[in-house]
């Protein structure tokens, strides 16, 4: 699965969870009815997470299997969606959504998706007001930590065949 499957596979569970539809935010297209959860990824740090562990293995007598494993993180924003009417549910959403990435089930989900996720910062209002109206928002951001896995083959060289054949 790639990383943006296991995203979505991940905001599928949570959204299953708390009984509501979610988008990938800032998109064209039809948004959900409220309430509703958006998520966007604000930052990637590939690969700053830790150095690559390479490993070589060798496969016959002139094939190399070269594999470098690294891990890898993104920041993801998931904000909640509403309007004044459904105000308090909101809160409550963030808050139920806020608890479960932070279980033992929600670490679990996540596990079983191939990815990690953590908290990063507390739920937050993030109202904003366009023109005419508000539209209530509440959300909280996470880290999504993953291992991209690179493998070539290569081929090797007989380095004494090679020099034999250098000095005719």
């Amino acid at each position: 699965m790639t990383r943006r499957g296991k995203i979505r596979a991940f905001f599928k569970v949570l959204s299953e969870h708390l009984g509501i539809e979610f988008v990938r935010g800032e998109q064209s297209g039809e948004r959900p009815k409220y309430p509703f959860l958006s998520y966007k990824i604000l930052s990637s740090d590939a690969g700053k997470e830790q150095e690559a562990v390479k490993t070589s293995e060798l496969i016959d007598d002139d094939k190399l299997k070269k594999t470098s494993i690294r891990e890898s993180a993104l920041i993801v924003s998931i904000s909640f969606f509403s309007d004044e009417k459904m105000y308090e549910t909101l809160i409550e959403l963030a808050e139920k959504a806020y608890a479960w990435v932070d279980s033992l089930t929600g670490y679990e989900a996540a596990k079983k998706i191939g990815i990690g996720v953590s908290v990063e910062s507390p739920v937050q209002d993030r109202t904003v007001f366009f023109e005419t109206e508000y539209e209530y928002r509440f959300g909280f951001d996470i880290k999504i930590r993953d291992k991209a896995i690179y493998t070539e083959i290569v081929e090797t060289i007989d380095i004494d065949q090679l020099v034999e054949n250098l000095r005719n």
